[in-house]
Protein backbone atom coordinates (compact mmCIF):
# COMPACT_ATOMS: atom_id res chain seq x y z
CA UNK A 1 0.00 0.00 0.00
CA UNK A 2 1.40 3.40 -0.89
CA UNK A 3 2.17 5.96 1.45
CA UNK A 4 -0.84 8.48 0.56
CA UNK A 5 -2.82 5.44 0.49
CA UNK A 6 -2.28 4.89 4.10
CA UNK A 7 -2.82 8.17 5.08
CA UNK A 8 -6.64 8.35 3.25
CA UNK A 9 -7.22 5.02 5.23
CA UNK A 10 -5.99 6.84 8.39
CA UNK A 11 -8.23 10.00 7.54
CA UNK A 12 -10.98 7.71 6.78
CA UNK A 13 -11.08 5.36 9.99
CA UNK A 14 -10.46 9.23 11.92
CA UNK A 15 -13.77 10.05 10.29
CA UNK A 16 -15.28 6.76 11.08
CA UNK A 17 -15.03 7.05 14.97
CA UNK A 18 -16.15 10.42 15.25
CA UNK A 19 -19.79 11.10 16.64
CA UNK A 20 -22.46 12.69 13.41
CA UNK A 21 -22.13 15.75 15.50
CA UNK A 22 -17.87 15.79 15.46
CA UNK A 23 -17.95 15.25 11.44
CA UNK A 24 -19.38 18.91 10.81
CA UNK A 25 -15.60 20.89 11.18
CA UNK A 26 -13.62 18.12 9.35
CA UNK A 27 -16.00 18.08 7.03
CA UNK A 28 -15.90 21.61 5.95
CA UNK A 29 -11.77 21.64 6.72
CA UNK A 30 -11.65 18.86 3.85
CA UNK A 31 -13.71 21.02 1.85
CA UNK A 32 -11.99 23.84 2.35
CA UNK A 33 -8.26 22.50 1.45
CA UNK A 34 -10.02 20.67 -1.81
CA UNK A 35 -11.47 24.21 -2.95
CA UNK A 36 -7.72 25.77 -1.90
CA UNK A 37 -5.91 23.11 -3.92
CA UNK A 38 -8.44 24.14 -6.95
CA UNK A 39 -8.03 27.49 -6.41
CA UNK A 40 -3.91 27.02 -6.48
CA UNK A 41 -4.21 24.64 -9.47
CA UNK A 42 -5.97 27.43 -11.56
CA UNK A 43 -3.23 30.25 -10.67
CA UNK A 44 -0.55 28.40 -11.60
CA UNK A 45 -2.36 27.55 -14.37
CA UNK A 46 -2.87 31.32 -15.73
CA UNK A 47 0.57 31.91 -14.40
CA UNK A 48 1.80 29.48 -16.84
CA UNK A 49 -0.43 30.75 -20.12
CA UNK A 50 0.82 34.37 -19.01
CA UNK A 51 4.59 33.32 -19.38
CA UNK A 52 3.60 31.77 -22.94
CA UNK A 53 1.85 34.43 -24.18
CA UNK A 54 5.55 36.34 -23.98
Amino acid sequence: MTESKQEEKQMVDILKSLADNDLTIPIIILGLVREARLWHKQVLEHKRNLQNKK
